[in-house]
């Protein structure tokens, strides 16, 4: 039986980054992502990307290849939880983010996955009750 192609994800599909699996994200993804938290957090309705639209795209790219979509996804929610708007920066981009606050969040971030990767490991590996209950 012949595999059916992958189905094309759509740029409409890449914005919905909510509903979107993250091995599915890009920039687009990411972009939207910001520019909607900044539309929730802070009342942002035109977001400005920092240094404009191609270094912002730069800065993502790089960064979801070195650590993922989910560590990115994660350090950007973080991101937003600290980040406090004031009247020169009344939002948070991308770039800014992602070059000045990821070096102090990400380690935080890949520590913690890294943790909950060894202990989902350890548990599955571990005995289960009934082979418990059998061994003594």
């Amino acid at each position: 039986m012949a595999k059916s192609p992958r189905k094309k994800i759509t740029a409409d599909e890449r914005k919905d980054w909510r509903n979107l699996p993250l091995e599915h994200w890009n920039t687009l993804s990411v972009q939207t992502m910001v520019a909607d938290l900044n539309r929730e957090h802070y009342g942002v309705e035109k977001y400005v990307p920092n240094r404009g639209y191609g270094y912002e795209q730069g800065v993502i790219k790089r960064v979801l290849n070195e650590y993922g979509a989910e560590a990115v996804r994660e350090t950007i929610e973080r991101s937003f939880a600290e980040y406090r708007p004031s009247a020169d920066y009344p939002q948070l981009t991308a770039g800014f983010l992602l070059t000045y606050m990821l070096p102090r969040i990400m380690p935080r971030v890949l520590a913690e996955m890294e943790t909950a990767k060894r202990r989902q490991a350890a548990e599955s590996e571990a005995p289960s009750i009934s082979e418990l209950v059998d061994w003594l």
